[in-house]
């Protein structure tokens, strides 16, 4: 058949009725007596199953044990049981159709040898460390949610790190709760990130991916090119050659970080995989990507193709697997890169599969509301964009790109300021991001706060640093603590702790990240990309600012509240300077300790005199000491010396 009648098949109604299957035991089911085998397979004509002892070819001791055809079952399924304990033995189907036979690895396995050609038969229960079953997921309030992304090689491959060499750029870095920097002094790794006092750790791809050889780990690579979706990334493993190794010290890295307090994201890349000669295509030919009229493959995803979310196994797919990274590895939330080439039923049903469990309600679930091309979606059905913001179900949050670009400037234009860093004219994109883009004149507004995160970096494009040194600065010096571009930072993270949304940032960003000036560095060197920890102390006094911010939040409910009266506590000063926004605010009644605020975002280099709407206000300062550059009154003038954040309490 044609890849064209392949389509008009896959999305006939007669097909997705006959072969659409509900049960939950696809892929490899251990028992100590017997594994079951099953493979969705409804257009193949035979479906063969192999065992091996070792996870690819050429490894020591390496044979096949086992060949043996399965039997068809009714929906498209092929079964086939074997008897005794199989845990650690490795397995592939060759499946034939339209007489083609082609030897594939398991889209179901839970485990993998290296490079996850060949799936593995995994007994869980023997991969959980010690303690595992009293590991329980860590949620916290989400208006107080503030989330750190690392990528986890990132995190620790930095010698000054202090975590030890063998561990170095792995799952088990996290586990290091003792290390100190080269100077003895300041807390590293997760030690820090209990300093600082962020929610989550947002980490890069850790599942399974292709662009990084696993025997060898000698390259670098984000990792948003997916191989084996529930299995977990060998190259963070001390041995990506025995699958169970990988799993063990993953729950070992979210165990950590759970002990630590804090709750873990996975990235998940459910819209492409790393080629079309995937396991999903070995295995169903055509059914699991778009495709358009012609037969040709969509690329939406810039990255050779987009999945099909909107067929029935592969939106079955996506809730299998993002439930068993829960259930199994007590993740405690997901974030969908190219959110915007999913379909909004699919997401929506995942919220609502995640929502049954139990405190599913609070696992934390948001994505790129955007895609990064056309792609050859149903008419049906609707993508998951910004645009589509009111038809996701509650508990999906996107990112808010629309107060990035008005607060840095625009991502792909990088010696263009935005308003922090010395662009007029501003002001009101940046009054509708405090008020958590809701404005009544634009079609696109979100139902409450709660569906925005903010933020100005990630780990695509410039690290915020790097982003006003281009804008600002003619001689590209990435390294000099230029004192105005600290001023900026400071402003520019200001506005995301105080508008109405959830904060997120790049890791580093509150010590000045750089990556001398890559704006795309998914595939350079881990020198380059890795978190520099001498830096971060060179910045302590940025990394303190930061922490002071988010403590300030967290005092006044006006802030973190995410309800959709949220959006409607802002009351702007009218006819101020170039570079000056101020909104007084109230808080929810009965819980703050201050009556109301006034906040100033001043990004002029002038020194300015501000007149505070009566008297009575005073500076605030955090718990930790940290002065957010007010000053105290004993008039109604507020003298606003330079660029910054002023909070005012009375």
């Amino acid at each position: 058949m044609t890849a064209r009648e392949w389509k008009q098949m896959f999305e006939s109604r007669e097909f997705e009725e006959k072969y659409t299957y509900a049960g939950n035991d696809l892929g490899a089911v251990y028992e100590k007596e017997k594994t079951t085998f099953k493979v969705w397979a409804p257009t193949a004509e035979k479906v063969m199953l192999h065992l091996y002892t070792a996870g690819s070819t050429g490894e020591a001791g390496e044979k096949e044990l086992l060949q043996v055809e399965m039997k068809k079952r009714e929906q498209g399924i092929y079964e086939k049981q074997v008897k005794g304990d199989l845990h650690g033995v490795y397995y592939t189907f060759s499946v034939t159709v339209d007489g083609e036979t082609r030897e594939t690895g398991d889209i179901y396995a839970k485990a993998a040898g290296v490079n996850g050609k060949r799936s593995m038969v995994v007994d869980l229960e023997k991969t959980n460390p010690k303690g595992w079953e009293e590991d329980t997921h860590v949620f916290h309030p989400l208006g107080k949610t503030w989330v750190w992304e690392v990528h986890i090689g990132d995190f620790s491959n930095d010698p000054a790190s202090g975590v030890r060499e063998e561990y170095r750029g792995k799952y088990l870095a996290f586990t290091e709760n003792t290390t100190l920097n080269q100077d003895g002094v300041h807390p590293t790794c997760v030690n820090y990130l209990k300093e600082l006092g962020i929610t989550h750790v947002h980490l890069l791809p850790s599942f399974d991916y292709g662009s990084v050889d696993e025997s060898k780990c000698d390259t670098f690579n984000w990792g948003y090119d997916p191989v084996n979706y529930n299995v977990p990334e060998g190259s963070y493993a001390t041995d990506a050659f025995h699958g169970e190794v990988r799993i063990r010290e993953f729950k070992e890295m979210v165990a950590a970080l759970h002990k630590a307090g804090i709750s873990v994201v996975m990235d998940v890349v459910y819209n492409h995989t790393h080629s079309l000669d995937s396991f999903f295509n070995a295995t169903v030919p055509y059914y699991y990507y778009r495709t358009w009229e012609d037969g040709t493959y969509s690329d939406g995803s810039a990255c050779g193709n987009d999945t099909a979310s909107d067929r029935a196994m592969f939106r079955k797919y996506m809730m299998d697997s993002v439930l068993h990274w829960v259930q199994e590895y007590h993740v405690d939330g997901f974030r969908f890169d190219l959110m915007g080439l999913h379909d909004t039923q699919t997401m929506n049903e995942i919220r609502k599969a995640l929502n049954e469990l139990e405190d599913g309600e609070q696992i934390f679930l948001y994505g790129e509301p955007w895609s990064a091309g056309p792609s050859a979606l149903k008419e049906s059905e609707s993508f998951a964009t910004k645009e589509a913001m009111k038809k996701l179900a509650e508990g999906i949050a996107v990112f808010n790109d629309d107060t990035r670009d008005a607060v840095k400037g625009p991502y792909d234009k990088l010696e263009v300021p935005g308003f922090v860093n010395g662009k007029k004219g501003l002001e009101e994109k940046i009054k509708r991001g405090i008020q958590g883009l809701f404005d009544e004149k634009e079609k696109v507004q979100p139902v409450s706060p709660a569906q925005l995160l903010n933020y100005v970096s990630a780990h695509d494009n410039s690290t915020l640093w790097d982003k006003l040194v281009d804008s600002v600065k003619q001689d590209q010096d990435y390294e000099t603590r230029h004192e105005d571009l600290l001023a900026m930072n400071k402003l520019a993270a200001a506005i995301v702790q105080f508008s109405a949304g959830i904060p997120f940032m790049q890791a580093g960003e509150e010590a000045g990240r750089t990556k001398q000036g890559e704006d795309n560095s998914y595939n350079l060197s881990k020198e380059l990309n890795r978190l520099d920890w001498n830096r971060m102390y060179k910045f302590q006094d940025l990394i303190s600012y930061y922490k002071g911010l988010h403590e300030v939040r967290n005092q006044f409910s006006g802030f973190y509240d995410l309800s959709e009266k949220a959006r409607t506590r802002q009351h702007f000063y009218e006819n101020l300077s170039e570079g000056i926004i101020a909104y007084e605010m109230e808080g929810i009644r009965g819980t703050d300790q201050w009556e109301k605020v006034v906040v100033i975002f001043h990004a002029s280099q002038e020194p300015t005199e501000f007149v505070l709407g009566n008297t009575g206000y005073k500076r605030i300062v955090s718990p930790s000491g940290i002065d957010l550059q007010g000053v105290y009154l004993k008039r109604e003038k507020a003298k606003l010396d330079e660029s910054g954040a002023y909070v005012f309490v009375k």
